[in-house]
């Protein structure tokens, strides 16, 4: 895994981004090419305005313009300029590198860092004048334009709104500081700054964003300057506090990839109270569940038990009659329309359990998520009030339309209405895990499977089902997707050679599509207008890469790869990591070659699922 880029690699690749955190909700989501911005979710520094949980991120500082000046000369600080930039993968900091024309052949070098302070909505820019190898040692100037919002990460500023009510908004709630320099009033508007990506999406192509001023910082060699940016009543840092340090230039420009993978769990990992939560993506996701809960997996096998006991125990207090909630809108649980969430909640339970075996310390919370377990279990057989509920006859799991991570629903793309396969799965290996009189409804469950479910080529997608019809009476839909991985990896039933046979089909480097190609059904790009374009081909062919190393993973426990062959299937991945957001996995990709990254750049559950089954087959 890349953690550094070269200048000309910055030069070469404009879609290059990075991602920090400050463990509270609050982040920073910018291209690596200093100066620019690409979407509306691009900010050097977003904000979490609720203290106590993920709510909503607040674009505050957007964009930093910055011309170094010397006798008259002046040259911006951009792309042409870079020669380096260095990531961290856990999000704590990010730093870029410039050799910078001073004119008459002179050349001053300087390095920018920029981290937010964990737990706090603040964020510090140190700017660095380093030795110059031709020895100039003149003073200096650098002139930064600080362009600021106010808004929340969904919307757009725009300026014929009241340029005069945005700039008091944003005076209110954004201040900016400098050490080592002065910040002039000046208040500028820069309008239609385009948002490419966006447009490509068919959204707003542009916004607006306002300036209240610029800061002159004086350098000598070896000087310092910092600005920082506080929202609301965030204190200010202290004014003795040390200043920013660069990383030592001795570390190197890649790591291996499971260490990397396992530093950047960290980027997601946010507080919810005095418990932790998940953050399902950046730059426009917040906490959801069925993603928290796959995320927590690869998280346990890396030894977070701690991390994972806070996370089961912040859903724990969410549960109510079997359900929990799929989406979290800051304290506002009320989005249950989800059949898999208490299903992954229930697996991490299980995994979690095994590797804490029998410590003492963790006892209550044991106890805790065991009881919640089967409330699920009991909730789901009598049924949830949502409409979940369990086939008596077959054992199997009803789920209403667009209750799982396929849940497209315009116009009805993938509603998957009856009984899902992956459903299933998951709900045998909670019915074998709560053990005793559970039992015997796991082996009734685990027959129907077989029975309903194989065909051919691989199992059915979906017991179709539209009005609660028993699964006897379903029709099944043999699409072929991979959900059907999940019978093999979770061990619903014994090793089946058609369940890979189907899936190989649908691999492409780093990813699976969601749908085989020769399906009728399946669009090869995503792209364009959401309902009409983006959502018929979410799951209908785009490349994911959370349901990737499933594959890898079935296909070693069934003997069809040796683990030091799953292990390289996995290392495709590092395409996916080394651009866009840097030592991160996104969300999707185009089923059509060349694979174009789409959707969220930084996607939790994609990082941990690699790095969980890296580790399942033992690679290091």
């Amino acid at each position: 895994m890349k953690v550094a880029v070269t200048g000309d690699e910055i030069r070469r690749d404009p879609s290059l981004r990075t991602c920090l955190s400050n463990g509270s909700g609050a982040a920073a989501f910018l291209p690596v090419r200093w100066g620019e911005i690409r979407s509306q979710y691009d900010s050097i520094f977003s904000a979490n305005p609720n203290p106590e949980c993920p709510s909503d991120r607040v674009v505050a500082w957007t964009r930093c313009r910055a011309w170094l000046q010397y006798q008259g000369y002046s040259h911006e600080i951009a792309a042409d300029s870079a020669t380096g930039f260095r990531a961290d993968p856990a999000g704590r900091f990010a730093e870029w590198r410039f050799l910078v024309p001073a004119g008459m052949g002179r050349s001053v070098p300087f390095a920018f860092r920029l981290e937010l302070v964990q737990g706090a909505n603040v964020a510090r820019l140190g700017v660095f004048r380093l030795a110059a190898p031709d020895g100039f040692g003149e003073k200096v100037r650098i002139v930064f334009r600080p362009d600021l919002e106010c808004r929340s990460f969904h919307d757009v500023t725009k300026a014929y709104t009241g340029e005069d009510e945005i700039a008091a908004r944003i005076g209110e709630n954004v201040h900016l500081e400098v050490r080592g320099g002065e910040l002039h009033s000046d208040p500028q508007w820069s309008y239609s700054v385009p948002h490419p990506d966006e447009a490509a999406r068919g959204q707003e192509p542009c916004g607006d964003l306002y300036s209240p001023g610029w800061i002159a910082c004086d350098f000598m060699p070896g000087g310092y300057s910092e600005i920082v940016c506080r929202f609301g009543d965030a204190p200010s840092p202290d004014a003795v506090a040390a200043p920013l340090r660069l990383a030592d230039g001795r570390l190197p420009a890649s790591v291996p990839l499971v260490d990397g993978l396992s530093a950047a769990l960290d980027l997601y990992l946010v507080r919810r109270g005095s418990n932790k939560t998940v953050i399902a993506g950046y730059p426009w996701f917040l906490d959801w569940g069925r993603d928290t809960f796959i995320f927590l997996r690869g998280a346990i096998a890396a030894g977070r038990l701690d991390d994972a006991e806070k996370i089961l125990a912040a859903f724990a207090a969410f549960e109510e009659r079997g359900t929990l909630p799929n989406i979290i809108h800051g304290e506002t649980a009320g989005n249950r329309d989800t059949v898999d969430a208490q299903l992954w909640f229930a697996l991490c339970v299980k995994e979690w359990s095994e590797r804490i075996g029998r410590a003492r310390r963790y006892e209550a919370s044991r106890r805790l998520f065991r009881q919640t377990v089967e409330s699920i279990i009991e909730n789901y057989v009598k049924g949830t009030p949502n409409g979940i509920r369990v086939d008596a006859e077959s054992g199997l799991v009803w789920s209403p339309s667009h209750f799982t991570w396929m849940d497209t629903n315009y116009p009805a793309c993938t509603p998957r209405c009856g009984y899902p396969v992956d459903i299933q799965a998951m709900w045998i290996a909670t019915l074998r895990f709560a053990g005793g009189k559970w039992e015997k409804l796991a082996d009734r469950a685990a027959e129907s499977v077989m029975r309903y479910f194989a065909g051919p080529d691989g199992f059915a997608d979906c017991l179709d089902a539209w009005h609660g019809e028993p699964a006897a009476k379903a029709k099944p839909d043999f699409s072929v997707r991979p959900n059907q991985l999940l019978l093999l990896t979770l061990d619903a039933i014994p090793c089946n050679v058609s369940i890979l046979d189907a899936c190989e089909r649908l691999l492409v480097p780093g990813g699976v599509r969601s749908l085989a190609a020769g399906d009728p059904k399946y669009r090869g790009a995503y792209g364009g207008d959401e309902d009409t374009c983006r959502k018929p081909a979410y799951h209908n062919g785009t490349v994911w890469a959370w349901p990737m190393p499933l594959y890898a993973l079935a296909a070693a426990k069934c003997g069809r790869l040796t683990a030091e062959q799953a292990a390289s299937l996995l290392a495709g991945a590092v395409e996916n990591l080394n651009t866009e957001c840097l030592c991160h996995i996104s969300e999707i990709a185009d089923g059509d070659a060349p694979h174009v990254q789409r959707g969220c750049k930084a996607q939790a559950w994609s990082v941990s699922e690699f790095l969980r089954v890296l580790l399942s087959v033992g690679a290091s």
